[in-house]
């Protein structure tokens, strides 16, 4: 299938209703003077919303890399204490549990639907 065969991908409908074009805005200004402010309000609240949302997924992903780099030198420390302590053969199953659960994490967040 060529490029020009390929369906428009549709945006998201947002829950702000565009605002109006030169015509339509000057009807609704002569039926009510505060329509406009109002409608212009709406779309500033809107974007307000949208950029907090942004910011909070931007958050939750630094808190994704910071658990687990926190984790992963977690793992690592452990094996060099385990190392020093001669107790090597008692840790491997812990961490090897360890490092397999947190890949499977990683991938579970990375593979959900949005």
């Amino acid at each position: 299938m060529s490029d020009q065969e390929t369906p428009p991908v549709e945006t998201a409908a947002s829950m702000v209703p565009a605002f109006p074009a030169a015509d339509e805005a000057r009807k609704w200004q002569q039926i009510d003077s505060d329509h406009l402010a109002w409608r212009r309000d709406l779309v500033e609240r809107q974007l307000r919303l949208e950029r907090i949302d942004q910011w909070v997924g931007y958050g939750f992903r630094l808190l994704e890399h910071t658990i687990v780099v926190g984790f992963g030198v977690a793992f690592v420390w452990l094996g060099f204490y385990a190392v020093h302590h001669k107790a090597s053969m008692q840790v491997v199953p812990m961490i090897g549990g360890g490092i397999a659960a947190l890949a499977g994490a990683v991938l579970a967040v990375r593979n959900r639907k949005q």
